[in-house]
């Protein structure tokens, strides 16, 4: 019997971690690719010792010079390689740029040349300040093309009409995803996104820091579940437009603060900060067809989910 193949870029981020794992899992032999320029040495060595055969690359660059040394089938390409937090991507914007342009690119031609399935990670973030909630995977967006976040949220919104694009003239069926706010171990703890912010602010005593005045929401899906709801999609369909993943149990930032604290056993301040330029004021995903097509729907309590990862930091 044929071995199954999967290439995972991005590998040793934090959703690059878990989806190895889990393609692992699954009897899958795993090629990771990461640079690190955002993701964890620790994710890319725990990932080694558990069998992924991993390459330190920039996907962006070509990738002849290493791609060459794979094996000649692949069944799944996951391009899921890209700064997602905005003080990292905000650091990096050219190459945010690039990777979900060039990087995304060489990653279709990678896997239309194997006959695989590619699945790309979009975002939320293509919904930009949205003005309907939830928010359907119909709706168009609201964005802005030239601030703060742009190079992230076009970027995005440029790799998704790059697989329209693809899959049109070449006649291929790949997919993405559009990832809602997701957590759980192995994330940067520097990565700058809220709740590992909090859960480190909490574990050293320090007051947790709110942007704005917290009224702003977010939905949070636990990590598991959002792996899960990825492996349906890339492996039970052949779908080749983009479906929400994410938790629709929307909570305000300021709510979110509320139940960290309960996980202290001494009191812990809430701070106030300026907010940042372009923060969209609500986050909230439509799982209709996730539940539809995928039949699949996040299963891991906020409050759980929370005390999972704070056991790991």
């Amino acid at each position: 019997m044929q071995a199954k193949n999967a290439l995972v870029t991005g590998a040793a981020g934090f959703l690059g971690y878990h989806l190895c794992s889990r393609l692992l899992k699954e009897g899958y032999a795993v090629f990771g690719v990461d640079d690190i320029c955002t993701g964890l040495n620790s994710n890319a060595e725990e990932l080694k010792k558990k069998g992924v055969e991993f390459v330190k690359s920039d996907v962006s660059n070509d990738w002849d010079q290493w791609a060459t040394s794979l094996p000649s089938s692949f069944d799944l390409v996951f391009h899921f390689a890209s700064p997602a937090s905005p003080p990292l991507y905000q650091k990096m914007q050219l190459k945010t740029l690039a990777v979900n342009s060039l990087g995304l690119y060489r990653a279709l031609e990678f896997a239309t040349s194997h006959k695989a399935r590619l699945v790309f990670a979009s975002t939320s973030e293509v919904y930009g300040s949205p003005q309907v909630s939830p928010q359907p995977e119909s709706y168009w967006g609201n964005t802005n093309s030239f601030g703060a976040r742009s190079c992230y949220d076009e970027a995005k919104r440029f790799g998704e009409a790059l697989i329209y694009s693809y899959n049109q003239e070449k006649n291929t069926r790949h997919g993405l995803v559009r990832i809602f706010n997701t957590y759980g171990p192995n994330m940067n703890p520097n990565d700058g996104r809220v709740i590992i912010n909090f859960l480190v602010q909490l574990k050293e005593g320090k007051p947790l820091t709110i942007h704005g005045d917290g009224k702003q929401t977010r939905s949070f899906c636990y990590v598991d579940d959002l792996i899960e709801g990825i492996y349906r999609y890339a492996l039970k369909t052949d779908l080749a437009y983009p479906i929400n993943l994410g938790n629709d149990k929307e909570f305000t930032i300021l709510a979110l603060a509320q139940e960290i604290q309960k996980l202290s056993p001494k009191k812990i301040e809430i701070e106030f900060t300026d907010r940042p330029v372009d923060d969209p004021p609500l986050r909230n995903p439509d799982l209709s067809l996730a539940k539809g097509i995928l039949d699949w729907s996040p299963k891991v309590p906020l409050l759980e989910g929370l005390k999972k990862i704070l056991e790991t930091l």
